[in-house]
Formats: structure tokens, C-alpha cells, sequence
């Protein structure tokens, strides 16, 4: 009796505690009547997220239920099992049995048990609880007990297959999930070295243009300078002055603006830095060589549109170019300034250099002509070529 009330409870549905009625397994494993699992889950549709009313596993989106075929036939002969038996002694009038013979194979109310008992003393019949259609149970073809329980075997057999198959299944899932997660985290590191070797050459290129800067410094035009600058350190400061100097006439100089261009040019890509003070405002420019001399504001690196050129006041940076000029949002502000020009590319990058490096503004054109470095000074304004 024992083992009986232990496989019905197995095959108890969780949500009615009834026997599974029209059985279905869902993924984690567990069984509920298709109906009582169905109720649960539309409870769950606004979340649309289902879970297991047993082990609270999620699911989304919501499971398709298939009827599991195998518990189905195990519940069908446990209902048989549990269905009241008629005694099988009287023949018209039907009392309820209360126990049934294993050597008889029929069931017996009160008075014929008692009958059955005082006939069969001596042989010892095996009686156990009233079981409906005792017969049925064995099989119509009158097969042996032997074979009764071989069917049963047979059938949890089955059933244990069918969850280790499950189970197998919901291995290889996982293990597809991490294969999946650990190739999705290759990719990713690989796009991680990828970036580093970029920034590694981005770096040994900066490094050579630093090579390429320190072998080609900058040097002030004498041909250019306007006679209220100085020139120092072998033409690589420029201060402005109230006494005019004596350089010679030179249809290269710029007559009416403190403005000077650096003999070299700029070819390909090429970095250099500047240290400038004072309190009315240093230009900071590159330039054509074509750029007017002798006119008036059209002169200024800035307001025309072959130069372009970088303001900086104590306070503040502003961008100057064909006129056009704008304020730079900057948090602080530096005395050091570095220039970055790649020709080819059309960039002009002007950044504030201390212990770091930060873009202050850079601009993206397209440069026809070669262009020269331009200092332009406001009075009492110094910069050094570094």
C-alpha cells in the first residue's frame, strides 16, 4: 500500500492536488495538468514572464505546451486503480467491496469476505483493499502478474529515459549558450586589439613627427616681420616693440599689423608648440604664403580665407577664419599651445600642453596651397617658438 500511495503522489498535478489530467512537462522539468498550468500562465500574460508555479524557473516568451504522452498512460491505470470496487459475489444488487482476493481475483463486500474467509482458511489467501476491475488490471487475455509488473517497469523505464533525454537536452543548451558567450567575448577582445595595435602606430607616428619636428625646428621670416616686433634667439622669439626696427623694405613684410610667418612650411603632417604671454592677445596662425601684405584688415591671419588663426586672451580662446569668428568653451587656459597640421588630410588641431595634452578646437579643410606658420601679437605680447 505503501509504494501504491507513493506513485500517486508522483503523479499528483502540484496546482490541484489531484491526479495529472491531460498531463504536459514544462522546460525545468516539472508536470501540471495542461489546464491547471494554462491558468496560471494567463494570470502571468501582462508580465510575459511564465514561471513554474513548483521551482519559480522563468520562461519567456511563454512555452508551448505539448502532452507528454507516457505520464498520461501511467495516471490512466493509477484512476483505474483507485476506482471503488463492486463485490463481485452478488449478482444483482451491488454493495461496495472491502477487500479484494489476489488468488480469486475478485472483490467482496462485508458478508461474502466473511463467506470467502471461512472457505479459504486454510489456504491462506493474499486479500489487500478494494481494487475496481481487478481482471481488467491483470489484462482480458489473462495475462500473469509477472507481466503486469514487466509493464510497469517498462513504462517508468521509459519515463526515466524521457528525463534524461530533457536533461541531456538542457546540457547541450547550456553549454551552446556558453560556447555562443565565450565566442561573442572573443570577438570583443579581438576588437580590443585591434584598437591597441591602432593607437600603438597612432603613437609611433607622433613619435616620428616629434623625430621629424626636432630635425626641421621653425625659424621667423626677417622678410615678413613687421618693423614694431623684435626678433631674439636666433629668430626664434618675437616680442613687440615701440621702436620701429630698421629692417629693410621687402614686399613679403606686413606693413600695418604685428604679423610674421615662419620660413618653413608645412608639408605633410607636422607638430610644433609655441609659449606665448601678455595681456592683450596673441594669433597663434597658419597661412598661404599668398595672403595680402601691404592692404588693410584683410592682412589679419583670420579675417580672410587663406589663414587661419587661434586667439588667446588670459581668459579665453577664440577661432578666427574668412572672418569669421568664435568663442571656444575651454575650462582653463594655457601658455603653452601645441599646433597640429596634416596637410593632406585637411586637419588643423590647436591643443593646451602642460603635464597633458587637451584639443582645444580643430578644424576639418581642405588646404590648396602650402601653409606657413603665422605669429600675429597684441602690445605688450611675447612668443618663443619651442
Amino acid at each position: 500500500m505503501a509504494e501504491a500511495r507513493y506513485s500517486q503522489d508522483e503523479f499528483t498535478c502540484p496546482v490541484c492536488l489531484d491526479l495529472l489530467k491531460d498531463p504536459v512537462t514544462i522546460q525545468c522539468g516539472h508536470s501540471y495538468c495542461k489546464s491547471c498550468i494554462t491558468d496560471c500562465w494567463d494570470q502571468e500574460d501582462q508580465k510575459r514572464v511564465y514561471s513554474c508555479p513548483q521551482c519559480r524557473h522563468t520562461f519567456s516568451p511563454r512555452p508551448a505546451l505539448a502532452r507528454n504522452t507516457m505520464l498520461a498512460e501511467v495516471t490512466e491505470k493509477l484512476k483505474k486503480r483507485k476506482r471503488p470496487a463492486d463485490c463481485d459475489a452478488e449478482a444483482h444488487i451491488k454493495y461496495k467491496a472491502v477487500k479484494s482476493c489476489l488468488m480469486c481475483l475478485n472483490s467482496y463486500c462485508q458478508n461474502h469476505l466473511e463467506q470467502h474467509e471461512s472457505w479459504f482458511r486454510a489456504k491462506r489467501h493474499n486479500l489487500i483493499e478494494a481494487t475496481g476491475r481487478l481482471q481488467e488490471m491483470i489484462c482480458q487475455k489473462h495475462r500473469s502478474a509477472q507481466t503486469a509488473v514487466e509493464d510497469s517497469e517498462r513504462i517508468f523505464t521509459e519515463l526515466i529515459r524521457s528525463i534524461e533525454r530533457s536533461r541531456s537536452e538542457l546540457i547541450r543548451l547550456i553549454r551552446d549558450q556558453e560556447k555562443t558567450a565565450v565566442s561573442r567575448a572573443e570577438e570583443r577582445l579581438e576588437l580590443l586589439e585591434q584598437e591597441i595595435n591602432d593607437l600603438r602606430r597612432r603613437d609611433a607616428e607622433l613619435e616620428q613627427i616629434i623625430v621629424d619636428l626636432n630635425s626641421h625646428q621653425l625659424t621667423l621670416d626677417l622678410n615678413t616681420v613687421n618693423k614694431h616686433l623684435h626678433l631674439s634667439e636666433s629668430n626664434r622669439v618675437i616680442t613687440v616693440t615701440y621702436t620701429v626696427q630698421s629692417y629693410p623694405d621687402h614686399p613679403d613684410r606686413f606693413d600695418h599689423y604685428r604679423q610674421v610667418l615662419c620660413r618653413e612650411s608645412v608639408c605633410g603632417r607636422c607638430y610644433w608648440e609655441l609659449q606665448w604671454s601678455g595681456n592683450y592677445g596673441v594669433r597663434i596662425s597658419v597661412s598661404y604664403k599668398s595672403i595680402s601684405r601691404k592692404e588693410g584688415v584683410e592682412c589679419l591671419f583670420g579675417s580672410n580665407d587663406q589663414s587661419w588663426s587661434l586667439i588667446c586672451f588670459p581668459s579665453r580662446y577664440s577661432f578666427w577664419h574668412s572672418n569669421i569668428y568664435t568663442d571656444l568653451p575651454v575650462e582653463s587656459i594655457s601658455s603653452r599651445i601645441g599646433v597640429f597640421v596634416d596637410h593632406s588630410a585637411g586637419t588643423l588641431s590647436f591643443y593646451s600642453v602642460s603635464d597633458t595634452m587637451s584639443l582645444i578646437h580643430t578644424v576639418q579643410t581642405t588646404f590648396t596651397q602650402p601653409l606657413y606658420p603665422g605669429i600675429g601679437l597684441g602690445s605688450g605680447s611675447s612668443q618663443r617658438l619651442t
